[in-house]
C-alpha cells in the first residue's frame, strides 16, 4: 500500500470559528492577489481560487473550515505564515508574491508533523474547462497553478461530483485524467502529492517554474529597501510603530484611489502618489484633483509633479466646479510651470479641501497637524508614553518637512526639532499633548518642556493603534 492509499477516511469539515481575513500580496510591477485567512489564493482578474487540503492518519483537513488555523504576518512585508494543526504537529504554509519567470503568488508548505501526510493542491471557482498538464492545472486555457514535483494522484470533477468527496474517499487516480468540462462553471481539480516528515513543497499561482522564485527572506528584505525613502517614526507603542511600515506596504498594494495616493505622499512616498494620479486621474477627476492638491500642499517640489496632468484635471468643468479649493491650492504649481495666467485664475478660487480617509493619514495628523499659522506636534499623548522617547524623521507637512524627537529628563520632556520650510513664512510649533504653554517659530531648536500633568482618573487616551 502506497502513502497516498492510506488517506481514505472522509470526514465532513467543521464550522469555522472566525471569518477569514483577506490580505493583498503583490509585487512592485503591479501584480496583486488576495490571500485569505486559510492561505487560499484568490486571483483578482480571474474567478479562480487555489487552496490545499491535508490528509493525515486520522482524517482529511481543510484549513478553510478548521478551527485550529493560525495566520500571522511576521513583519511589514506581505509574507504570511499560516499554521494548520493536524494530528501530531503543524503544517506550515508560507505565502508571498514574487517575480520568477513571471509574477505569481508562491505557497510553500512544510510538514512539521512527525509523520508523512498527503497534500492536495486544489483549484476551483467559476471554471468551465479544467485539465492536468504535467505538474500544472490549467483552467479555461490558462495555468491556474504549478507545483515543484510530480503528483502521485489526480482528481478532476465536472460539477456533477464533489471534489472534497472524491479526494477524501480515495477516488483520486494514479493517472492524469482527461480534461473535464462544466457548462455552469463547476469544474474543479486537485493534484495530490505525498509530503514526508520535515519535507516541503512549493506551488505557484497562477504558474511558472517554482524553482525560479526568490524566497520569503529576500522578499522581506526587498520591501524593507522599498520603504527606505519613507518617513520614519519610532514610537513608544511598539505595535503602533511597527504598523507604520505595514500600513505603507498595504497602501502600495491597495487599489489606487485618491485617498491612497495622499496617504503615501503624507509618509514621504510622493513618487508613488504621483504615479497613481497620472495613471488613474480619468476615473475620478474631482477626487484625483483633490488628491493632487493635497500632495502639492505637503511637498511643493515642482520636479516631482512634472508628469502630473494638471490641465486635464482642472479643465474638467465638473471638477473645477466641485473642487474650487483644490484648484486654488495648485496656484503655486502653475507658477512653477511658468503659467502665470493660470496661477492668477487659480488664486481667486477658494474653499475647503476634504482630508483623505484612512488610518495612515490619521496617524500622520497625530504626529503633526496644521493649527492656525503652525503645526501642533503630538496633540494627544497617552500617559503610557510618558518617559518614553519619540522620534519622527522626514514627515511631510503643509509647512515643510519636519523631523523631531522627544527625550526625557526625569519628569520633563525635552523637544528637539528641525523644519525645512516650504517658504519664508514663519511656522509656529506647539506640543499641546505634552506642554500646552510651549510654542516656537524657530525652524530648528531644542527646548526643555514643562512636566506633563498627571493623568486623570478617567479612561486612558486611545493608543491610536489601527488595523
Amino acid at each position: 500500500m502506497g502513502l497516498l492509499d492510506r488517506f481514505r477516511s472522509p470526514r465532513p469539515p467543521t464550522t469555522p470559528s472566525l471569518p477569514p481575513v483577506d490580505t493583498r500580496v503583490g509585487t512592485d510591477d503591479g501584480f496583486c492577489a488576495v490571500v485569505d485567512g486559510s492561505a487560499v489564493v484568490h486571483l483578482p482578474d480571474r474567478p479562480v481560487r487555489v487552496g490545499w487540503w491535508i490528509g493525515a492518519d486520522d482524517r482529511w483537513y481543510d484549513p478553510s473550515v478548521e478551527r485550529a488555523v493560525r495566520q500571522v504576518r511576521p513583519g511589514p512585508a506581505p509574507v504570511l505564515e499560516t499554521r494548520l494543526r493536524v494530528a501530531g504537529g503543524d503544517i506550515l504554509a508560507t505565502t508571498w508574491a514574487a517575480i520568477g519567470d513571471g509574477p505569481a503568488v508562491v505557497v510553500e508548505l512544510a510538514n512539521e508533523t512527525p509523520v508523512p501526510v498527503a497534500l492536495a493542491i486544489t483549484v476551483d471557482g467559476d471554471i468551465r474547462n479544467l485539465a492536468v498538464e504535467g505538474r500544472r492545472l490549467v483552467a479555461d486555457g490558462l495555468v491556474a497553478c504549478a507545483t515543484d514535483r510530480d503528483a502521485g494522484r489526480f482528481a478532476l470533477v465536472d460539477g456533477s461530483a464533489d471534489l472534497w468527496s472524491v479526494v477524501t474517499s480515495g477516488g483520486a487516480g494514479r493517472v492524469a485524467p482527461d480534461p473535464v468540462s462544466s457548462r455552469d462553471g463547476g469544474a474543479a481539480g486537485a493534484l495530490v502529492v505525498p509530503l514526508l516528515h520535515r519535507q516541503s513543497l512549493r506551488f505557484v499561482v497562477p504558474g511558472g517554474d517554482p524553482s525560479l522564485f526568490p524566497g520569503p527572506d529576500r522578499i522581506a528584505a526587498g520591501w524593507t529597501t522599498r520603504l527606505e525613502q519613507a518617513t520614519r517614526a519610532e514610537l513608544p507603542d511598539e505595535a503602533l510603530s511597527a504598523s507604520v511600515s505595514t500600513g505603507l506596504v498595504d497602501l502600495l498594494l491597495a487599489e489606487p484611489t485618491p485617498d491612497v495616493a495622499v496617504q503615501l505622499a503624507a509618509w514621504g512616498l510622493l513618487r508613488d502618489a504621483v504615479d497613481r494620479i497620472v495613471a488613474h486621474h480619468a476615473t475620478d477627476p474631482a477626487g484625483w484633483l483633490r488628491g493632487a492638491a493635497t500632495c502639492w500642499d505637503l511637498h511643493r517640489r515642482p520636479e516631482s509633479f512634472v508628469d502630473l496632468p494638471l490641465e486635464a484635471l482642472v479643465n474638467s468643468g465638473i471638477t473645477a466646479a466641485s473642487e474650487p479649493g483644490a484648484v486654488g491650492r495648485l496656484a503655486g504649481l502653475f507658477v512653477a510651470r511658468g503659467d502665470a495666467r493660470a496661477s492668477a485664475d487659480a488664486e481667486v478660487l477658494s474653499g475647503p479641501v476634504a482630508d483623505p480617509v484612512g488610518p495612515m493619514w490619521d496617524l500622520a495628523r497625530r504626529l503633526a497637524a496644521p493649527q492656525g499659522d503652525g503645526l501642533a506636534l503630538l496633540g494627544e499623548v497617552p500617559s503610557s508614553w510618558y518617559g518614553q522617547p519619540v522620534e519622527v524623521h522626514g514627515l511631510p507637512t503643509t509647512h515643510g518637512t519636519l523631523s523631531y524627537g522627544v527625550r526625557w529628563h526625569g519628569e520633563r520632556p525635552a523637544l528637539f526639532w528641525e523644519l525645512e520650510p516650504h517658504d519664508e513664512e514663519s511656522t509656529r510649533l506647539t506640543v499641546p499633548g505634552l506642554d500646552p504653554d510651549f510654542s516656537s517659530i524657530e525652524p530648528t531648536g531644542e527646548a526643555l518642556l514643562a512636566a506633563p500633568a498627571p493623568p486623570s482618573s478617567g479612561p486612558p487616551p486611545d493608543s491610536g493603534r489601527f488595523s
